[in-house]
């Protein structure tokens, strides 16, 4: 177990003072691997909250993104194939994890995250996307009651450092998006 200076400081104290306590013959004996033992604990518990502490000293992780940055009523699909959106607005982008570029956030340290994608319905008049981890399908939103109508959602997610996310529109639905109504954003609850 690797000490701190302020944990092994505490441990030689305690030592010290155990050693110089007055103990009755083999009491003495009895007692110094026990408080050797809790001294070692103790040790263990400092370390992990000077850890803790450092961890949560490090920059905090929040990304937020609208699909587009113009006021024009601008709307993407319906496609083809399913298509990765790329949020272009970026409105926040603390620990630089948003690349505006491929629509991808990247985790830049492992924690639990909470993630939310809000979208409006464009001129297929149905919108259904999903907010892809890694290739896999975490959530969705689907809403059918035409065109300027939204849906959102969102949930806490465990990311590993390099975890990837991102949104995608299933082939044949269409979004809009007037530089803040549709948006996919994050942020770090506790890093871990």
């Amino acid at each position: 177990m690797a000490c701190s200076f302020l944990t092994t400081l505490l441990i030689l104290c305690a030592v010290g003072s155990l050693r110089a306590q007055p103990f009755f013959a083999g009491e003495r004996a009895k007692a110094e691997p026990e408080c050797n033992a809790l001294l070692y604990q103790v040790a263990a518990r400092v370390d992990k909250l000077e850890k803790d502490a450092a961890e949560a000293a490090k920059a905090p992780v929040s990304f937020a993104a609208a699909l587009v940055a113009t006021q024009e009523w601008t709307h993407l699909g319906p496609f083809n194939t399913d298509t990765t959106l790329v949020f272009k607005n970026v409105i926040t982008n603390v620990g630089n994890g948003y690349d505006s570029n491929t629509g991808i956030f990247t985790a830049p340290v492992r924690g639990l995250y909470f993630i939310v994608f809000n979208g409006n319905v464009g001129k297929s008049g149905s919108l259904n996307a999903a907010v892809i981890k890694n290739g896999i399908n975490m959530f969705a939103i689907y809403d059918t009651q035409g065109t300027f109508s939204s849906a959102t959602n969102g949930m806490p997610l465990v990311l590993e450092e390099g975890d990837k996310l991102w949104v995608t529109l299933w082939a044949n639905q269409s979004i809009f998006d007037q530089s803040r109504l549709s948006t996919f954003s994050g942020f770090l609850l506790k890093s871990m």
